[in-house]
This record gives C-alpha cells, sequence and structure tokens, in this order.
C-alpha cells in the first residue's frame, strides 16, 4: 500500500511539472502568435534542389500565410536574413521562436511543408539550404544556397 501511494505521488508531482513546462512554452510563445480570426491566405512556394525557389518573391497581405513545399532532395532549412519574423498566426509548421525571440526553421524533411502566417509589413529576405547532415565530408562551400523574398504589404 505504501508503494502505492508514493507512485502516485511521484506521477502526480510528474504531472505537475509538465504542466507548468507548458504554460512556460505558452507564455513565451503566446506574446508571439497572433489569433487565427487575422488570417486571410495562403501562398505557395516551391524549393529545388537544381532550379532554386519558385517564385523567389512575393507580396501578400498581413495574415497571409506562406507555405514552403520542400521538392529538394533532402532536408532544408529557411534562414531569414535582415528584417525577422517577430509576429504570426497560430500553429506554424516547422518554425520555432529563438532565444531572440525570431521565427526560425527547424529541418524540413524532403517532400514535407513549413508554413508560417506573416502579420508585421516589411520585407522578408531569406536563405533556403540544405540542412546540415553532420558529416565532415560535407563542405560548406558544397551547401547550395537560393535567396527568396516575402514582401508584407
Amino acid at each position: 500500500m505504501k508503494k502505492i501511494r508514493n507512485v502516485s505521488a511521484v506521477l502526480l508531482s510528474s504531472m505537475f511539472v509538465v504542466m507548468s513546462c507548458a504554460s512556460l512554452y505558452a507564455s513565451d510563445t503566446k506574446d508571439k502568435i497572433v489569433p487565427e480570426k487575422n488570417i486571410k491566405a495562403h501562398k505557395i512556394i516551391r524549393l529545388h534542389y537544381m532550379g532554386g525557389i519558385t517564385p523567389t518573391e512575393i507580396t501578400v497581405e498581413p495574415g497571409t500565410t506562406v507555405i514552403w513545399v520542400n521538392d529538394s532532395r533532402s532536408p532544408v532549412e529557411i534562414q531569414f536574413e535582415g528584417q525577422q519574423v517577430t509576429m504570426a498566426c497560430k500553429s506554424p509548421v516547422h518554425f520555432i521562436v529563438d532565444e531572440k525571440g525570431s521565427f526560425v526553421s527547424d529541418r524540413i524533411p524532403q517532400g514535407s511543408v513549413a508554413s508560417l502566417c506573416f502579420v508585421e509589413k516589411g520585407e522578408y529576405t531569406y536563405v533556403a539550404r540544405k540542412a546540415p547532415t553532420g558529416s565532415t565530408y560535407e563542405r560548406r562551400e558544397s551547401v547550395k544556397e537560393f535567396k527568396g523574398k516575402v514582401i508584407v504589404e
């Protein structure tokens, strides 16, 4: 009986820790997420290994979700240069908020999509590149990079 009480206490305290961490994460990203009622439309950008980005530049209204489709032969990452995305609509896919408060992509697997809803006006230049594999053979110069731009007016 005493063993069951100990297990119950451990489970209860574990649940409390998990719930606390979830609320901390939510409070960190809550200020970065805009309600879904502001979502207006979507635009698709295709990432090709040989052909680059199609289209390389798009103009959208605030509240538009941009969807990147990874048609390349390997995982890719998207990194914004210059103006950073610091607010987005709910549920970005393959984007997280970094320690500086900006949205950055994680690895976008081959054949997958990443999406981000732009709410702040501005010009967002980005680089799409093959995600590093960790191989010492792979040289930085051999990794293809393609630039694109999302203009929010």
